[in-house]
């Protein structure tokens, strides 16, 4: 997949073989390690596979990786 977007340690990218989105955790051996918004199992995917998340996937992953505030 050819693309000027390399993932990075704290971004989020989106694994274009299931469109899941997710944090890059990690980058090692040739895979990145990446866990979804708001937390749940990790999973390794090739670089090459990772694109950079829309502006709306963005901030809807965003949303579900920030904890609720209390509720009065």
């Amino acid at each position: 997949m050819a693309h000027d977007w390399t993932p990075a340690r704290g971004t989020y990218a989106v694994d274009v073989t299931n469109g899941r989105i997710g944090e890059v955790r990690r980058l090692f051996e040739g895979s990145a390690y990446l866990v979804p918004p708001g937390g749940g199992g990790e999973w390794a995917a090739p670089p090459d596979r990772l694109r950079k998340p829309t502006d709306a996937e963005l901030s809807r992953a965003r949303t579900w990786s920030r904890p609720l505030g209390r509720r009065a």
